[in-house]
């Protein structure tokens, strides 16, 4: 949001996330998605909220952070030369009015084939611990990745298309969200 020139402040709900179980991976991203956008709701805030929750799934199961470097290599060796889903729940709030929305994304990626050397020089040069599924897209990570179909940006960790699509669905546009300063680049 910061790129695409739109002021905003991150508010950690306290919410509780719900690990998936009796849901499909789409519904607890918007049920987690949902409880941490009524959660800020609930306090003082600004005129919309949103709420985001993104899961990585492997070969049908939901891959949380890792703890530690152990628990991140695992998920790497696990990964490479696979393909991962990445869902992004959003639950969007109009404060003001009291619409809503929310909705899910979901991105495929290729991760690459790595050998146990390349694994030890990428950890060398990342933190993989606080990111979903132990990766980021970002940075060195981008030499990790291959075949993206779905959002970038929803890999990244907000799809910004998706959240276009909310607010117009509780009769906003995110472009007048845009701060008035902002300056293209020529």
């Amino acid at each position: 949001m910061r790129e695409a020139g739109i002021n905003f402040e991150v508010i950690i709900s306290g919410a509780i996330e719900h690990d998936g179980s009796g849901n499909s991976v789409a519904e607890t991203v918007v049920i987690n998605a949902r409880e941490k956008a009524e959660s800020v709701a609930a306090g003082p805030k600004g005129p919309v909220v949103i709420g985001a929750d993104t899961l990585v799934v492997h070969d049908g199961v939901i891959i949380g952070k890792p703890c530690d470097e152990k628990a991140a290599r695992e998920l790497l060796d696990k990964f490479t030369g696979t393909d991962v889903e990445v869902y992004t729940g959003l639950c969007v709030i109009d404060t003001e009015t009291g619409k809503r929305a929310e909705g899910s994304e979901r991105s495929d990626i290729q991760v690459a084939s790595v050998s146990q050397e390349e694994a030890d020089r990428f950890f060398a040069l990342m933190s993989p611990y606080d990111k979903a599924g132990g990766f980021s897209i970002e940075g060195v990570g981008s030499l990790l990745f291959d075949d993206i179909r779905g959002s970038y940006f929803n890999i990244l960790g907000l799809p910004m298309m998706k959240l276009r699509e909310l607010f117009k669905k509780i009769d906003l546009e995110l472009l007048d969200f845009i701060s008035n300063n902002r300056r293209e680049s020529p």
